[in-house]
């Protein structure tokens, strides 16, 4: 692993090396030598659940592996994957939870967003006044106060990643109106803008505006949050939050069109320069 990775990642590595492993074995006579049930063995190859590493260690050796280097990353993954994060003790949907535990270990961090500003860029008080407003409870309620929490959580930990000697790549694309909407009153609406220009600012943040001239556009079908990692290229992960249901998507199949669709409105996007002008002139003077 030649960067540090956390539990979520562990997992998936995990999974998709000991299921490489197994190879053309079927997966019933595995699990029998293991003494396992087959769903079981089903659900750690699918990255469902965690497995112990004196586990992980036997099925190793059943499957001949005998170099100490590889025995030695195969234990470290899961170790790390049954490592316990903060996230695991907030009652989240788990679809949320699962995407928080990935966004913690993503390489480049994807958001596009239409109506208002990406969690990851949200000051606090303007978080409050979105989180209040949707749910339609007030501010000091404890589900939205530990949703907000939970997002200042994350930002907090996406700034500690970006001072870290391994900083993340971040990219968030906005519609312009989310510029235009003044959510949270004017004083909160300001501090917003002045926290983009901020962060539009640091060397591994890109941020873009969509201007309102060009119409109709590929994010227009709706706002999604996108994660890729250096340490597994085939694994993308899509978090898509509505009122109802959030959707956490990690299939290739599912995914693919996310990540094409971000290309594109990056691609569309105003310029650095040309975004910060926009958010400078929105402010109040």
């Amino acid at each position: 692993m030649t960067e540090p990775v956390g539990p979520a990642l562990a997992r998936a590595l995990l999974s998709k090396e000991l299921r490489a492993l197994r190879g053309d074995a079927p997966a019933a006579d595995v699990a029998g030598a293991m003494h396992w049930s087959l769903a079981k063995l089903n659900r750690i190859e699918n990255n469902k659940v965690t497995i112990q590493a004196l586990e992980v260690e036997a099925l190793a050796k059943h499957y001949g592996v005998t170099d100490a280097e590889a025995l030695e990353r195969l234990v470290g993954l899961a170790l790390i994957s049954r490592q316990r994060m903060w996230w695991r003790d907030r009652h989240f949907p788990d679809e949320l939870t699962n995407f928080i535990a990935f966004e913690n270990d993503a390489s480049h961090l994807y958001a596009y967003q239409a109506t208002f500003v990406p969690p990851l860029l949200q000051t606090r008080a303007y978080a409050e006044a979105l989180t209040s407003s949707v749910l339609q409870k007030p501010v000091d309620d404890p589900t939205v106060a530990g949703l907000v929490d939970a997002r200042m959580k994350r930002r907090e930990t996406l700034m500690a990643r970006l001072a870290s000697g391994h900083p993340p790549s971040v990219s968030q694309a906005i519609d312009e109106s989310v510029l235009l909407r003044p959510i949270g009153g004017a004083a909160v609406m300001d501090a917003q803008l002045d926290h983009l220009v901020e962060m539009a600012g640091r060397e591994t943040v890109e941020l873009t505006v969509l201007p309102l001239r060009l119409g109709v556009h590929p994010g227009l079908s709706g706002a999604f949050e996108l994660l890729t990692f250096t340490e597994d290229r085939d694994l993308d992960v899509v978090f898509i939050e509505t009122p109802g249901t959030d959707f956490l998507l990690t299939d290739t199949e599912n995914t693919a069109p996310f990540r094409r669709v971000m290309d594109e409105l990056l691609t569309m996007g105003e310029s650095l320069d040309e975004t910060v002008r926009k958010v400078r002139k929105t402010r109040r003077p």
